[in-house]
């Protein structure tokens, strides 16, 4: 039943293949014809000159021989070259048909168009009309989001943990990624490599009634006391350049020009396993609230101590299809001796909301 159902879907686009085909072939034999009629009509003409010039006398027996001769060579010439061509074109255009068919593409024109692709993971934005090879050489602009939270110890893996007096699930990080992924090895090595820059904002919200302070060039909590807080928050922004190795568990191919092709378009699992460094541009409090007159009332400041100029982290990912979730630790502290806070170690787990693939 299944390959009866995969039959029938795959029935609309070789159709359209099929008929293009046929109007092709049709072309080129029309072409051919007019080609030789053209041809055969101007050697006539030179021939008939030749005669011509033989029943005047001006040239002997021998020389309309030899003369028809040379003019019936360089017609043949031109007449294969001119079909040769022909063919060539409608072998480019038979291939062609075969890659429409294949990857749904029915003219240059739609080639170049934008193919949005909706799934739970989010939002895909890619070109269509590649070939196999070219899916396999990507530079993708990619939105990601995570919950973030601080942990004691480094090797910690608990991104829930509640003793580090911020909120979960109000602290978070957004990333925008431009990345390169390259495949290593062979067409069918289900091995990448991905590599690019990334824009960073790590945002982090102490638990209500603390706000972020700093004084004597220490960073600190503590309760606010100025009216009703309504939201507190620490927002550090970085650039950073991550680097990941992936892996396709169950690699599915295609056949592509007689060759053999991993196809990243088909659903697969994959892992990543990967690392990050980065330097902090920005530090900055903002705090919103209302005075004890009820009126809205906020200030933000830069911070200048407390936070390390420098981040290092890995990472680790997996994905299914357009589904990629990761888990991200900083091997480095994100606040100093500076800082009398608890926890210091960032954590983050999270999903790449969208891409577009250019």
């Amino acid at each position: 039943m299944k390959i009866k159902i995969l039959l029938l879907a795959m029935l609309p686009g070789f159709a359209t293949a099929q008929t293009t085909l046929d109007n092709q072939i049709k072309s080129y034999t029309e072409k051919v014809n007019s080609i030789v009629s053209t041809e055969k009509a101007n050697m006539k003409d030179e021939t008939d000159k030749i005669d011509n010039a033989f029943s005047d006398g001006k040239i002997t027996k021998d020389e309309q021989l030899a003369q028809k001769e040379a003019v019936s060579k360089k017609y043949e010439t031109i007449i294969n070259d001119k079909i040769e061509n022909e063919r060539n074109i409608l072998d480019d255009l038979t291939k062609s048909a075969a890659l429409q068919s294949v990857y749904k593409t029915k003219n240059d024109t739609v080639k170049q168009k934008d193919v949005f692709i909706f799934s739970t993971g989010g939002l895909t934005i890619r070109k269509s009309g590649k070939s196999p090879e070219q899916y396999l050489k990507s530079s993708t602009l990619s939105l990601g989001y995570a919950f973030t939270n601080l942990t004691k110890e480094k090797g910690s893996f608990n991104p829930f943990a509640n003793d580090s007096q911020m909120r979960i699930g109000n602290s978070h990080s957004i990333e925008v990624q431009f990345r390169t992924d390259r495949q290593l090895g062979n067409f069918t090595s289900p091995w990448f490599i991905r590599y690019g820059l990334a824009y960073r904002t790590d945002t982090y919200m102490p638990k209500r009634p603390q706000v972020f302070m700093q004084e004597n060039s220490q960073l600190f909590l503590e309760n606010f006391e100025d009216g009703r807080l309504k939201r507190s928050k620490l927002r550090n922004v970085y650039l950073t350049l991550p680097i990941e190795f992936q892996l396709y568990l169950n690699p599915k191919y295609t056949e592509y020009d007689g060759k053999q092709y991993l196809d990243v378009r088909k659903k697969m699992w994959k892992v990543g396993l990967g690392a990050y460094a980065g330097v902090n541009t920005r530090s900055i409090v903002k705090v919103k609230y209302y005075d004890e007159g009820s009126k809205f009332q906020k200030y933000d400041y830069t911070l200048d101590d407390g936070v390390n100029a420098f981040l290092f982290g890995g990472k680790f990912s997996l994905g299914y299809g357009g589904i990629n979730l990761f888990l991200k630790q900083d091997f480095t502290p994100i606040f100093n001796s500076k800082a009398n806070l608890p926890n210091k170690n960032g954590i983050q787990i999270g999903i790449e909301i969208a891409n577009i693939d250019f």
